[in-house]
């Protein structure tokens, strides 16, 4: 199903005529339920149930509700890393120089992969980016959803149901849900203006201050590549400049309707948090010195830190109550994001003397991703006889186009292009849903059941688009004449290196994919309270995939008050994840050339000629089962604990499988297989399998205290997160045992990727103090320690546990004006560079880690302090 313009313009129309109300199905309003006098207030009907009216004290499954308020506490203006400094089980991982990844960075949940929790907007499931992550950073393998696609100016509240919820609301909700809901204001507004700098000096990078020469001006070599430098002091930076702009506005129309618009400008200027670049830049002198260039040439030259990003949301919510008191409802979200990262610097030593003459100083490629992310939702609701109905339209669409500049083909000589445009990834989902909900009465209950029932109908859609052939292709190697060399079979010569686009993003024609395919589902919902203590929730969902199957999945849910303060809950479910279309059909193909021979390394769909010959079939689903055990406890009338406990068995985790055919024993028996079944044109390949089972074990815990300090109101709450992943197995699902071994489908650094992405242990506690016209907030975020691993446990890199501090100060001008100044990492904490774990262990740093200092896997990043101002004027 394709969209144009003028559909996109009619959903803009659409949505400003039309009226939202939250999904009867998973969330309420969010009215504040107190006494005349201002007692406790409470939150209603949040994830975790269908049944219209429950309370999170109420819930039988931990559920988080975060304000505008509190997300907008600290610096960051994007949702990601709201969440990342406000829920202990949530990560956000921030990696550097990993291509696609470093645009759109993956986030996730209880330290499961970024594409096993499911995301709703206002309600609805909300589609999936277009990016897969397939580079050595957290979430390898994974399609995640772009959480900075929705302006967070435009939130209300997140709503985050940490427990398996695939029986309730499909596909992805192994590790939870977050429901993201936007406002409905029909009146007021605020103008927002955030502005911040990076003002940090790079723990553990001294700079490079000159370059050692002898006593006749030459450069003292410090290894057969590099020279000898002179080191000051840390490096010191100010950088990563930015600007938020954001505005919401609520307008009424027709008595019963409403619009609210949100519009919001971000700006970002790149960091660097590398060091200074002590390899050669030059070819050597015939006597092997060092060309004398070396002592002024810019060393400053790696992009190892945030990319350079600009972005334009939009996001309108409206609707509008007819006199039957049904509600027509829509949401409408857009924006384009530019952002542009490094890729490696190429020295001109090594890119050949006709490159010189192109980047006689080298060069640092550059990758400009322009995303732009779309999405429409509509539907009506109200009453017919007893039941409750909504029924909704969502669709939504997601795409990356890659453009490559400041680079070279080299193969091309000085025909070669200096940009490139890579091509095109394109992701889209269409959903259609109705939802019934009535209550019954039971003769033996003191309370009516509520029932629900409901269906639901996707399409997913995805696309490969190629870019310019000659940024993947090699032209044979010419002769003095400029005519290319055959060898004796006639075949051309290319030449002895790998030779592209220089660190480029590009698709060649036979990476193009055009694929879809439609789910069915079915599922109801029983919430009963059984008696006016014990409350049990029963849920089951059946769903018809036409790719790989049906599967049927269930959950019972439970909770018990021991006393008016104290409650016990527990739950068990079974869930699924459907591989996604990306994992299904991303093909990628490049050439090797390989002295002087040309192979093909491809990353090709499981289900292709080519992988079916080694053993790969169609991906079947991951299939959950989640166990958990809690409890909520009020200590004092302001102390409320929650504390639950989890158990997550996940089968069939689909995984990339290493390259099979890298070296030359695997690509002698790669290549005899593709001989018998008569498939040319690949030496080496990848794909996505069924291979691995997992269990994560953890506890959520929180806190939360309210008093009366220094004729202040003083608000206390703690979070803690404790979570352990472990592979049980690693399952030899390609090709006979007698080909390939599951270590070498499988090696023991995917397996430790997968298991140390998120600190075993995460907290944060926050101290909110207020009177009159200030307000002071402080607050702690505790990662504990983190491995990122390598191919041999020798070089593995330990993340020590580290506490990051943030603070603020508000004060209100005036009744409408509020200003405040902040910094997050207050103490400007790094994780300990490469260059200190070398001098610790006797060892000479090397050239990367001057230029590659802090690992990716930092739990915190490695972006040091950031100091920022923040204007919001109400009205």
């Amino acid at each position: 199903m394709k969209f144009s313009l003028s559909k996109i313009t009619f959903g803009v129309v659409s949505t400003l005529g039309l009226s939202l109300s939250s999904s009867i199905t998973l969330a309420e309003d969010a009215e504040d339920v107190s006494a005349n006098n201002g007692e406790a207030v409470e939150r209603i009907a949040v994830l975790g149930s269908r049944r219209i009216g429950r309370t999170i004290s109420e819930s039988n499954v931990p559920v988080d509700v975060l304000s505008a308020d509190v997300l907008k506490e600290g610096g960051f203006t994007d949702m990601n890393r709201q969440l990342q400094n406000a829920v202990p089980s949530f990560n956000y991982y921030q990696p550097s120089l990993v291509d696609g990844t470093e645009h759109i960075k993956p986030a996730s949940l209880r330290g499961l992969a970024p594409d096993q929790t499911l995301v709703l907007l206002n309600g609805r499931r909300f589609h999936s980016s277009a990016l897969l992550n397939l580079n050595a950073s957290a979430g390898r393998g994974s399609v995640s959803v772009d959480l900075n696609a929705i302006p967070s100016a435009a939130i209300e509240r997140i709503e985050i149901l940490r427990d398996g919820a695939a029986a309730q609301y499909g596909s992805d909700a192994i590790a939870g849900v977050i429901n993201i809901i936007t406002k409905k204001d029909a009146e007021g507004g605020v103008f927002n203006l955030t502005a911040g700098q990076h003002i940090t000096t790079l723990d553990g990078v001294p700079k490079l201050i000159g370059v050692q020469t002898d006593a006749n001006g030459n450069v003292v070599p410090n290894g057969s590549n590099r020279v000898a430098g002179i080191y000051g002091k840390d490096i010191s930076r100010k950088d990563g400049e930015t600007v938020s702009l954001s505005g919401n506005a609520g307008f009424g129309f027709l008595e019963t309707g409403y619009v609210n618009l949100t519009a919001e400008y971000n700006n970002a200027n790149a960091t660097k948090r590398g060091g200074l670049d002590d390899g050669d830049t030059y070819t050597k002198n015939p006597d092997g010195t060092f060309d004398k260039r070396e002592i002024t040439v810019n060393r400053d030259r790696f992009s190892f830190g945030a990319p350079k990003s600009k972005s334009y949301s939009l996001l309108a919510s409206s609707g509008y109550e007819f006199d039957s008191g049904s509600e027509l409802y829509s949401t409408f979200t857009l924006q384009n994001r530019k952002s542009v990262s490094g890729a490696f610097f190429r020295e001109a030593a090594d890119e050949g003397l006709l490159i010189q003459k192109i980047y006689p100083d080298g060069f640092t490629p550059q990758v400009h991703a322009d995303i732009d992310d779309w999405s429409l939702l509509t539907g009506f609701k109200g009453t017919l006889g007893e039941w409750d109905y909504n029924t909704s339209v969502v669709t939504g669409k997601n795409s990356v186009a890659y453009n490559n500049t400041n680079t070279a083909n080299a193969t091309y000589l000085l025909d070669t292009p200096t940009s490139f445009y890579g091509g095109k990834l394109i992701s889209g989902q269409d959903v259609v849903n109705v939802d019934f909900t009535r209550f019954y009465d039971v003769a033996f209950l003191d309370s009516p059941i509520a029932f629900s029932v409901g269906a639901e109908y996707r399409r997913d859609s995805y696309e490969i688009r190629s870019g310019d052939v000659k940024a993947y292709t090699n032209r044979p190697s010419l002769d003095a004449d400029g005519k290319p060399i055959f060898d004796d079979k006639g075949n051309p010569v290319y030449p002895t290196k790998r030779l592209f686009a220089q660190g480029s993003i590009f698709f060649s024609k036979n990476s193009e994919v055009d694929k879809s395919r439609n789910s069915k589902a079915i599922y109801a919902e029983v919430d009963a309270d059984l008696t006016d203590d014990w409350n049990l929730v029963l849920a089951a969902r059946y769903e018809n995939y036409s790719d790989f199957g049906s599967t049927t999945n269930g959950k019972i849910a439970t909770r018990y008050n021991l006393t008016d303060d104290l409650a016990i809950r527990g739950s068990f479910s079974t869930g699924f994840r459907a591989p996604s279309l990306q994992q299904q059909f991303y093909t990628s193909t490049n050439t090797n050339i390989i002295e002087g021979k040309a192979f093909e390394v491809g990353t090709v769909a499981a289900t292709s000629k080519a992988a079916r010959a080694l053993g790969g079939k169609q991906l079947d689903a991951e299939k959950a089962t989640n166990y958990s055990l809690g409890f909520t406890w009020d200590l004092l009338e302001n102390l409320n604990l929650t504390f639950d406990a989890y158990r997550i068995e996940i089968d069939d985790r689909i995984v990339l499988s290493e390259t099979l055919g890298n070296d030359d024993a695997e690509r002698k028996i790669v290549e005899k297989v593709f001989a018998e079944n008569k498939i040319e044109g690949i030496n080496a390949i990848r794909f996505f399998i069924n291979g691995v089972n997992s269990t994560t074990e953890g506890i959520d815990v929180n806190l939360a205290y309210q008093t009366e300090v220094l004729a202040g109101d003083l608000k206390l709450s703690t979070g803690f997160n404790y979570n352990k992943t472990e592979v049980s197995d690693v399952l030899n699902t390609a090709g006979p045992s007698s080909l390939f071994t599951s270590d070498q489908l499988f090696t023991r650094r995917e397996r430790a990727r997968l298991e140390n992405a998120a600190p075993k242990q995460k907290a944060n506690v926050t101290a909110n103090w207020n009177k009159d016209a200030l307000s002071l907030m402080l607050r702690t975020n505790y990662y504990g320690e983190v491995t990122q691993p390598s191919s041999q446990s020798k070089n593995d890199v330990t993340i020590d546990k580290a506490f990051i501090w943030d603070a603020e100060a508000s004060y209100k001008i005036t009744e409408n004006l509020v200003t405040s100044i902040g910094v997050n990492n207050l103490f400007d904490k790094y994780p300990t560079s490469g260059i200190e774990r070398d001098l610790k262990a006797g060892k000479k740093p090397s050239q990367f880690d001057y230029i590659l200092p802090y690992a990716n896997f930092s739990p915190y990043g490695f972006q040091g302090r950031y100091v920022y101002l923040r204007a919001s004027l109400s009205f």
